[in-house]
């Protein structure tokens, strides 16, 4: 049986990162530690080498849960492909594990996740919640939400608090101000009933 490169032997109270010829010596506290801190398999396999059942017996060894996290993630509305992604794991395999988990598949529309550095950054290059939001492809609401929970996580956002979403700048006016046109079109009497539905179209946050 082939011996794979890069695996991860247990030694005591520490892990041997072997890849190749070489091996590296640290203490499990740094995988677990990491493991906690991240909550993703892929992120862990940067630096802690081998293959998927490799790492899941180690953690496994030093005491860690892989499936109560799992459960955790779960339980905040994460799907299959999200976490699919975040473990670099096939999607059946968490498909499969949420079934042995007892937990029903998720459906609908996948929970929006953007990184605290792709919010920042979306919000330092538009200058306001409306421009960040168009330039990540959200709603406001999601890109408020977003920003709350990245500020939540001690993540720093700038010394320049942004405008509110509902202030616009000139040219976002502009835009808005020609797309409402393009509906308005040439007829210049409306019901309450037609002004509310315009503007409901124009201006409401998707779910």
């Amino acid at each position: 049986m082939a011996v794979p490169r890069d695996y991860l032997a247990v030694s005591g109270d520490c892990i041997i990162i072997v890849s190749g010829e070489r091996g590296e010596r640290v203490h499990h506290a740094e995988l677990l530690e990491m493991m906690m801190r991240s909550r993703s398999l892929a992120e862990v396999r940067r630096r802690f080498h081998g293959s998927r059942s490799n790492l899941l017996k180690t953690l496994a060894h030093f005491g860690y849960d892989f499936d109560m996290l799992l459960r955790e993630q779960f339980q905040e509305g994460h799907r299959d492909a999200q976490l699919a992604r975040l473990h670099r794991v096939d999607q059946k395999w968490i498909a499969e594990k949420r079934r042995a988990l007892g937990f029903a598949s998720r459906k609908g529309r996948p929970r929006v996740e953007r990184s605290a550095e792709d919010v920042a950054q979306a919000l330092h290059a538009a200058g306001s919640f409306v421009g960040a939001a168009d330039l990540l492809s959200i709603n406001r609401k999601t890109f408020k939400r977003l920003h709350d929970e990245a500020l939540d996580c001690g993540f720093d956002m700038g010394s320049d608090r942004p405008r509110p979403a509902v202030e616009l700048t000139d040219a976002e006016g502009l835009v808005r101000a020609r797309s409402a046109a393009d509906r308005v079109g040439t007829k210049t009497g409306y019901s309450s009933h037609e002004m509310k539905t315009f503007f409901d179209d124009g201006w409401e946050d998707s779910s």
